[in-house]
């Protein structure tokens, strides 16, 4: 607290009309707690009286000199003048004036035993007697000269003796120049001044001053005086926001409201406007607090702090062993110091005491509190908030009653404070079981939304596995973190024990689930089940078991779905897998159902099917911090855009998957992710980003399911990209070997033999291509698959060229209903190709452009660039045939525009418009030039004078 806090308020704010209210009073009486501004109004009252020519004799009772007899009065007389004017002292008894007399009349009694003790009846009544007519008589001859003013702070603390000579003052001041003013300090829990006190309230020129908190109003106005000569505007008019800030730090309590506006009038002379709290600001609180003359009031109100909101009265004297009327008290004292608001502590005022770096008794009082609201029931999420501030676990806790209430928390679905409690009950294990036990339950709490945290629990855990020291339900799990989590050598050979160890009925849904988990992570086919759950049987359905909570979605997964796959119901396995994506819910959910549902999707080609529920998975992702959700949710949505044919998207939700989950987090799943961006940068034209990725290391693990496959056919697209014909070729034959040895041959997620009969056809083989395109059409389900429009744009190609067109028409037409745009348009270049071979050329034109265009919509640069260099060699051999220009000779100025606009396809309407005539005139037109050119319709004219008509067109 700095030395003039409490002098920033004036006496005129701290009672309003001050200024002529000590006039019409002999004696005036403040009353108000420690520290509410009363030796502020007794110095502004002595100054006043200074002012106005008088003499100020102040005194101060203190604590330590309530035994020494006539204290108060000693202080008083020693401020006196000596007299000069004998005639003066003459006036009054004979030994009146003379001070040596008095001081040696008051020593006998000073030094008296029974004075020490406080009585004045047994330091004698003559005595006493006589020394308050002496100083009364003194007073009253320095009062003739000069007006006197008698100020005495803090009665309470007044020694007997001079308590008794106030009152036989303060019944004779009427008809003297003498005026007195007392300060009452309040709260006290012994008070030795009620006798006093009622005697001068009795007389009737006493008047009572009682020291309230200032309103907002009061503040409003004395900041606005005191701002009034400043040229800002902006200060003035926030001079009532300013005043309700000082309120609703401070509470209205006179130091603190005073240096809070002594910050601010400060700021504002510098040129600042905010208001601010700052040390000085906890300083003064904790002087405040500490200067309580109740006791135990600092240990009340640092333990109502750590209460905060939850503070009662019952509850706070539970923390101060049982003493019910100390809380009340502290709460009282708080209240009348205006620190409180509603039940609870001030924020800032609060944070003062807890942040005390004297308040050693923090940490223990965060444990007591803890085990009250503990008792009293409270939500769990304020058990734990005092938990974690006290940092440790000691008395009244144990780690028995602190997993008790991680338990609580994880059943309400609060994970963090389940969290930072389970660190908590980490550091104070004192045994292996204990310490895995309490690592387990960090592990489930946070594995979703800390991956850091589970980088850091596997070893340990790990180690705990080995040592029997989990159980199986745990080991299962932490199996399905590591997947998860960048750790697949770890959860090789913990998924290979637990499948040697046996295991309890409870703990098999676990297992199953890192089962199921490990295979869909490494691209297990769906239609083969991981594992056979035992238990209670489906009446009617002896093959289907029941599984009851939060794995109940586990039977789908092991017997419907196959069961739907195996029987080739893809409209079923589609409808099995949007009842899983249904029933997630990212914050309680597993993310084992929708990893299966999505690869279900993948092996019918369906995949696109899943994007709305991704985009409703992210959307609820904005209130649950999920690095891992997102990164999945990305990685799906990246690869529903490749499908797609959106590049740009599939590229934006691979960064955002990376971002969320780096690459060496991945383990064995970046295959697959790494398979997208190969493919994705490959068909953009940016094949030396995509080779960059290809350097990059991928785990052994990768290998051992589909991700390796779709690795390996990424890295042959590219290959096949960049002219490596013959390493393309190897690549693909290598996805040949290792279908056949994983026994995964899925020919809609990896079309190897379409890749395989490209590369054929690139090196000229397009022997060896056609019968691996034909077998690739018969492995193809029934259902219209984008594979399937791929697979006959490549045999197209290898085939007979009478049937070209119609294959790839065909191509065009399945490609388009799948929604695969790439592909589309790489179908529609070789079209407009095949129509150029033919001579249709207005075909091949038109064609050619909506290729074009759909290739800059999938910001294909690959496309692109094949697109551009087969325009350019065409527009090389399409000049205008010199044969032509007799029988374009024919054709009036009007006809040939005419036929320019019907070559570029528009309609006899839009010429019409275009041209200014009526739709009538073009038909005229239309047909003299069907007529003279002779062709049969338009179709004929755009095939056989199409080139010549762009160029004319050009020129007209």
């Amino acid at each position: 607290m700095t030395p003039s806090a409490e002098q920033a308020l004036p006496p005129h704010v701290l009672i309003p009309g001050f200024e002529t209210r000590h006039a019409d009073s002999a004696l005036l009486l403040v009353r108000g707690p420690k520290r509410s501004g009363k030796t502020t109004l007794l110095n502004a009252v002595g100054e006043a009286a200074t002012e106005s020519g008088a003499l100020t004799l102040a005194a101060t009772g203190w604590p330590s000199e309530q035994q020494s007899a006539f204290g108060v009065l000693r202080q008083v007389l020693r401020q006196l003048e000596e007299p000069h004017d004998t005639a003066v002292h003459r006036a009054g008894p004979p030994s009146a004036a003379d001070p040596a007399e008095l001081t040696e009349l008051m020593r006998p009694a000073e030094g008296d035993p029974s004075s020490r003790a406080g009585s004045p009846e047994r330091a004698g009544a003559r005595e006493h007697a006589e020394v308050q007519e002496r100083a009364f008589h003194r007073l009253v001859s320095a009062a003739a000269r000069r007006p006197l003013l008698i100020s005495v702070d803090d009665i309470n603390f007044v020694d007997p003796p001079s308590q008794g000579f106030l009152r036989f003052l303060a019944r004779r001041l009427k008809g003297t120049r003498i005026r007195m003013v007392l300060s009452e300090r309040t709260g006290q829990v012994v008070t030795r001044c009620d006798d006093f006190r009622t005697d001068i309230l009795r007389l009737p020129h006493t008047r009572l001053v009682r020291l309230n908190l200032l309103s907002r109003e009061r503040l409003a106005d004395w900041i606005a005086e005191r701002v009034a000569t400043v040229r800002d505007p902006a200060v003035k008019i926030t001079v009532q926001q300013i005043a309700g800030g000082v309120h609703d730090l401070s509470g209205g309590n006179i130091p603190l409201s005073g240096l809070l506006v002594a910050k601010y009038l400060a700021s504002v002379e510098q040129g600042g406007s905010a208001l601010s709290v700052d040390a000085d600001f906890y300083d003064t609180v904790r002087i405040i607090i500490d200067g309580s003359d109740t006791p135990g009031f600092s240990r009340g109100a640092r333990a109502a702090a750590v209460l905060g909101p939850l503070c009662t009265a019952q509850r706070l004297s539970r923390l101060l062993d049982g003493d019910t009327g100390l809380a009340d008290r502290v709460l009282d004292a708080l209240r009348e110091l205006g620190m409180t608001h509603g039940p609870r502590l001030r924020q800032h005022i609060a944070q003062a005491l807890l942040e005390d770096p004297d308040f050693t008794e923090c940490a223990d009082v965060h444990l007591a509190a803890a085990r009250v609201l503990f008792d009293d029931g409270v939500p769990v999420r304020h058990v734990a908030r005092k938990l974690e501030a006290a940092g440790r676990i000691g008395p009244p806790w144990d780690l028995s009653l602190v997993m008790e209430v991680v338990s609580r928390a994880l059943e309400e679905g609060r994970t963090e404070p389940a969290g930072a409690l389970l660190r908590l009950v980490q550091a104070s294990a004192g045994t292996a079981e204990e310490r895995a036990a309490a690592e387990m339950l960090l592990l489930r709490s946070e594995w979703l939304t800390n991956p850091a945290l589970v980088s850091s629990l596997v070893p340990s855990l790990s180690g705990a596995a080995r040592q029997g020291a989990l159980r199986p339900a745990d080991a299962a799990f932490l199996v399905r973190a590591m997947l998860l989590h960048g750790h697949p050598g770890r959860a090789w050979e913990l998924m290979t024990a637990l499948r040697q160890e046996p295991h309890a009925p409870e703990d098999e849904a676990e297992v199953t689930l890192a089962e199921v988990l490990y295979g869909v992570w490494h691209g297990v086919p769906p239609h083969r089940a991981p594992v056979e759950l035992s238990g209670p049987r489906v009446p009617g359905d002896a093959n289907r078991c029941v599984v009851i909570g939060n794995h109940s979605w586990l039977p789908t997964v092991l017997h419907k779905i196959p069961d739907l796959l195996g029987r080739g119901d893809r409209a079923g396995a589609i409808f099995a897998a949007e009842q899983l994506l249904e029933g997630i819910r990212v914050k309680t959910s597993e993310v084992e159902p929708f990893l299966f549902a999505c690869w279900v999707l993948d092996a019918v080609n369906s995949l696109p099917v899943a994007r709305k529920w991704c985009v409703s998975l992210s959307a609820a992702l904005d209130d649950f911090p999920s690095p891992l959700w997102r990164s999945l949710l990305a990685a799906v949505q990246a690869r529903i855009a490749m499908a797609l044919g959106d590049l740009a998207g599939a590229r934006r939700c691979l960064r955002e998957a990376l971002a969320h989950k780096p690459w060496q987090e991945w383990g064995s799943g970046v295959g697959s992710v790494a398979a997208v961006l190969v493919e994705t940068l490959t068909e953009t034209g940016r094949y030396e980003e995509a080779a960059e990725v290809l350097d990059r290391p991928v785990p052994p693990a990768v290998f051992r399911g589909v991700s390796g496959l779709l690795y390996a056919r990424a890295r042959g697209r590219h290959h096949l990209a960049v002219g490596r014909l013959h390493a393309a070729v190897a690549d693909f034959e290598n996805c040949r070997d290792m279908s056949a040895y994983l026994d995964a041959d899925l020919p809609t997620v990896v079309p190897w033999r379409c890749d395989l009969a490209e590369a054929y056809l690139h090196v000229g083989d397009a022997g060896s291509a056609r019968p691996l395109l034909e077998e690739q059409l018969g492995l193809l389900p029934k259902e219209e698959t984008a594979v399937q429009g791929m697979t006959l744009r490549l045999l197209a190609k290898a085939g007979a060229a009478d049937r070209r067109i119609s294959l790839l028409k065909a191509s065009a037409d399945r490609l388009e209903r799948c929604g695969s745009r790439l592909q589309l348009a790489y179908t529609l270049t070789d079209l407009a190709a095949a129509y150029r071979e033919t001579s249709r050329l207005g075909l091949a034109r038109t064609t050619i452009k909506r290729a074009q265009r759909m290739a800059q919509q999938c910001a294909a640069g690959r496309l692109q660039q094949l697109i551009t260099v087969d325009t350019t060699a065409t527009a090389a051999r399409e000049e205008v045939p010199l044969e032509y220009d007799a029988e374009l000779g024919k054709l009036s100025s009007a006809e040939r525009r005419v036929a320019v606009l019907a070559i570029q396809g528009h309609t006899n309407r839009e010429i019409s418009a275009r041209l200014f005539i009526t739709p009538s005139t073009v038909e005229q037109h239309l047909t003299r030039i069907y007529r003279k050119l002779r062709v049969r319709h338009r179709q004929e004219l755009e095939d056989r004078f199409s080139s010549v008509f762009v160029v004319l067109g050009a020129r007209v």
